[in-house]
């Protein structure tokens, strides 16, 4: 059915209400007084129109009217009055009611319409309301629930309560609904379950009065807590039962734990301040109170109930530290931080040092309004400052006073920062030069390129010290030796840099350096002093041995003249060799003490040579050597002692001889070079180590100390040589490739002019060759060998002689001796070697081996039977002796 328009229904309202007025005005007018009708007057249907138009308005109160006229005429048609002289008064009722009915109803209509207006502007007015409300609960960010029912049965939420629980909008959140429809599952607070009874909305329903500032979590059903601070009151209906509530809450999770976190910041900013003991301050600016913190009163002695005041706060400062607090003050007003340090004298009469600190607080127009800070007390700060202010300043003074010390510090990186004036002293440097510059420019080029001051300064950071001893460069480039120490400095474990404290050692160096090789030229004279007294033994055993056999042959010989004259001849060599020995030591011994004189004359040079060549030719010819002599075609001539200094170029031609193999070349060379004769003495033979050359002419050297090399000597000739050469104004060098490729000395003389007399007298050339000889018994020593073969052929034996150990095992194989005796320094093979190279082979390994030496010592006599041998005899033998090996061979 289409549903009728409201005008429509207000229409039909009207005119029903018409009707049924006028119908109750009939009604009670014929209950009243049926019997009367002919005197009803129209005017009794005045309150029907005054109903229907007060209830209707204009349009129902004018049918009032039309009805109650026809009803009016009705009742008067129906007495059938005739018309009289009362029927003008009839109608003029009749006026008078229509007047009064319209008046009645336009004076209604204008109430209707007045009564409408206001009803229609109340609801306009309450749909606004309901939307500005239903708006603002749509945009606040407040969440709001409804309960509509006391019972909570139908709970809905605004758009955030809903986005909160993640629901749809309009979406029924009930506790009565499972958690699955209802989204959440639980109110709690400090972690516990919170009944459903005891939330807001339903304490507000149950008590009826509203609930302010209820605390609570929500738990989601997906396990969100959210923290909810809300406020709850009922709902009434018309009759003021509770018929529902409304709640609203915020979501303040955020803020809670805003707050737990600025509790907890608060709280260790607490501790922090009871830590480092600081007191707490304010002043207001506008009405000059003064707050203090408990600790702060403690600082200033005060009670922490005192009343403080500025001008108490003023009375505490020391006088002379008031006038900068002021001005501090003042200043802070307009840069908004203060900051002072000052003295306060305490009640109980100390005095105290004490650091404020705070900021200015301004008001929205700038206008300063209050400062807060802290303080805390630094006496004990202060007089650490003034202790290490004192041990600075104690420590400049040291540091500048010590002038002969170079102290400066860089930063990690090894610049430097600070210099002092013994630095300068040492260095060179002013300190304007160098502050700012590296400090490894102090280290030479070569350390450097090492990374030397880069190593310095990691072992002083992972050692806490790195020591120094090295060459270091001045500011002029000059070099100087350096001793120090380089320390790392840290603050609080922060590495701020090094200190470094250096010093020149430059003449404590050389001297060291002249000590060490002082000590060991010591050393070495040591050395060399034994290998010389030992050398020295084996050299007089040498010719004893030969002596004491001459003796032995002397003794056993008898009539027999050949070996008489034999051994007497041998007996005088070997004797002279003693004396040529035991010359040459007091030869040295008259150099070193400075008592040698020369009888010098100008001689010719050809002389000396030649009587050098005179005294070394059997030795030369012994060896088998070629000499090749090459001189000047006119006579040279020099200021010498002509004995002295043939025994130079004799120690030199001997020395060539001795120590070159068999049939080598000796060469002896005169030259001039400008006003001097150089004389050069060269060969082939074994040659001098690198090593060696630069003391080859130290008293008690021998070049070489091997058994192999053994060519007798004391080690004194070289040092003899260049001592008379230099007597002579002279000097002399050795030369040598090396081992094996021969050696040249060369001596220097100045020369004089030759006397204008002098016959031009050439130097002679010898060139000869002497095979070597054989002999049955083991030695190089000639003399030795035959004497030893002499007193063994007496002694009944056939004997044989060879002078080394290559020789030995040539003739060992063909002769098949019984017993042999070897020498053990032999050149070329020495006797161990021999001796070795003989038990190898099968002929070798039956027969005796005898050691002879000159050597006796524990040791050698060790190695003799590491080596081989059976016996071990030292120089000279005793004839028992030998009589006693025999016989046991026998």
């Amino acid at each position: 059915m289409r549903r009728q328009s409201p005008g429509i229904r207000r229409a039909a309202l009207a005119c029903a209400l018409a009707v049924a007025a006028t119908a109750t005005a009939v009604l009670a007018r014929l209950a009243l007084a049926p019997s009367r009708l002919e005197h009803t007057s129209p005017m009794l249907f005045v309150p029907a129109v005054l109903a229907a138009a007060a209830a209707g308005g204009l349009w129902p109160g004018l049918l009032a009217w039309l009805l109650s006229v026809v009803a009016a005429m009705c009742f008067l048609d129906a007495l059938g009055r005739p018309v009289r002289g009362e029927a003008t008064a009839d109608w003029l009722q009749l006026v008078l009611f229509t007047v009064t009915a319209v008046y009645i109803c336009c004076i209604c209509e204008r109430l209707y319409a007045a009564r409408h207006d206001v009803a229609r502007r109340a609801a306009e007015e309450l749909r606004k309301r309901t939307e500005e409300i239903d708006r603002l609960m749509e945009l606040m960010p407040a969440v709001a629930w409804f309960a509509r029912d006391a019972e909570c049965r139908v709970v809905v939420g605004n758009k955030q309560g809903c986005q909160l629980m993640g629901a749809p909008a309009g979406c029924n959140v009930s506790a009565q609904l499972p958690p699955e429809q209802r989204r959440w599952l639980r109110f709690q607070r400090d972690g516990q379950e919170l009944p459903i009874e005891a939330t807001p909305m339903r304490l507000a329903i149950a008590t009826g009065a509203p609930v302010t500032d209820a605390e609570l979590d929500l738990v989601l059903i997906d396990g969100t807590t959210i923290t909810l601070l809300g406020n709850a009151a009922p709902l009434f209906d018309a009759a003021g039962s509770v018929r529902g509530a409304a709640a609203v809450c915020l979501d303040i999770t955020g803020r809670k734990r805003f707050q737990e976190k600025l509790h907890e910041s608060e709280e260790r900013l607490r501790l922090a301040m009871e830590g480092a003991e600081l007191g707490e301050w304010e002043i207001n600016l506008l009405t000059g109170a003064v707050v203090w913190s408990p600790r702060t009163c403690e600082i200033f002695g005060l009670d922490p109930d005192t009343p403080v005041t500025l001008e108490l706060y003023r009375a505490r400062l020391h006088p002379e530290d008031r006038a900068a607090d002021s001005e501090a003050l003042r200043a802070s007003l307009v840069s908004g931080v203060y900051e002072s340090e000052y003295r306060i004298e305490r009640p109980d009469g100390g005095c105290r040092w004490v650091s404020a600190r705070g900021k200015t607080v301004r008001d929205r127009q700038g206008r300063p309004v209050r400062t807060l800070g802290v303080v805390s007390d630094i006496t004990p700060r202060k007089a650490a400052e003034l202790a290490r202010a004192r041990s600075e300043e104690r420590l400049r003074l040291i540091i500048e006073s010590a002038r002969d010390y170079a102290i400066f510090t860089t930063d990690p990186r090894g610049i430097v920062t600070s210099w002092n004036a013994g630095a300068k002293n040492v260095l060179g440097y002013d300190e304007q030069e160098i502050v700012g510059e590296p400090s490894n420019i102090l280290f030479t080029a070569e350390e450097r390129n090492l990374g030397v001051p880069e190593q310095e300064l990691r072992v002083a950071l992972a050692e806490g010290r790195a020591a120094s001893e090295r060459w270091h460069l001045r500011k002029d480039g000059s070099r100087f030796w350096g001793s120090g120490v380089t320390v790392p400095l840290r603050d609080h474990g922060d590495i701020r840099g090094f200190l470094k404290i250096l010093r020149d050692r430059t003449d404590a160096q050389q001297a060291k350096r002249l000590l060490e090789r002082e000590a060991e030229a010591l050393q070495q004279a040591d050395r060399r002093k034994d290998e010389f007294l030992a050398t020295l033994a084996h050299e007089l055993r040498n010719p004893l041995a030969p002596l004491s056999h001459g003796l032995e042959i002397l003794r056993r010989a008898g009539d027999d003249q050949a070996v008489v004259e034999r051994a007497r001849a041998m007996m005088e060599r070997q004797l002279g060799h003693m004396v040529h020995l035991i010359d040459d030591l007091l030869d040295v011994s008259r150099i070193c003490s400075g008592r040698i004189e020369l009888r010098t004359q100008r001689v010719a040079l050809a002389e000396v040579l030649r009587s050098a060549l005179e005294a070394v030719q059997p030795l030369i010819e012994g060896g088998g050597h070629e000499l090749t002599m090459e001189g000047l075609p006119e006579p040279v001539f020099v200021v010498a002692d002509v004995v002295r200094l043939a025994q130079v170029f004799a120690n030199l031609l001997g020395n060539a001889a001795k120590f070159t193999p068999h049939g080598g070349h000796i060469r002896l060379t005169v030259e001039r070079q400008g006003g001097d004769v150089l004389i050069r003495v060269k060969d082939d033979g074994i040659g001098i180590r690198a090593e060696m050359l630069p003391r080859v002419f130290d008293l008690f050297t021998q070049a070489n100390h091997s058994l192999e090399r053994s060519q007798g000597g004391l080690g004194i000739g070289l040092s003899l040589v260049k001592s008379l050469v230099e007597l002579h104004g002279g000097a002399v060098e050795a030369r040598s490739d090396g081992p094996d490729l021969g050696s040249e000395f060369v001596v220097r003389l100045p020369t004089v002019e030759p006397p204008p007399d002098s016959p031009a007298e050439p130097l002679e050339r010898l060139d000869r060759a002497h095979a070597r000889r054989r002999v049955l018994v083991v030695d190089d020593n000639q003399d030795a060998a035959v004497s030893l073969a002499d007193i063994l052929e007496l002694m009944g034996c056939d004997t044989r002689v060879v002078h080394d150990g290559l020789a030995a095992l040539r003739a060992a194989p063909e002769f098949r001796p019984d017993l042999v005796f070897l020498d053990i320094g032999m050149p070329d093979m020495n006797g161990y070697e021999t001796a070795r190279r003989i038990r190898q082979e099968p002929w070798g390994k039956a027969l005796t081996l005898v050691a002879l030496t000159g050597w006796g010592q524990e040791g050698d006599k060790a190695r003799a039977r590491d080596a081989g041998f059976d016996h071990h005899l030292v120089k000279p033998a005793a004839p028992q002796d030998l009589e006693d090996l025999l016989a046991g061979r026998t």
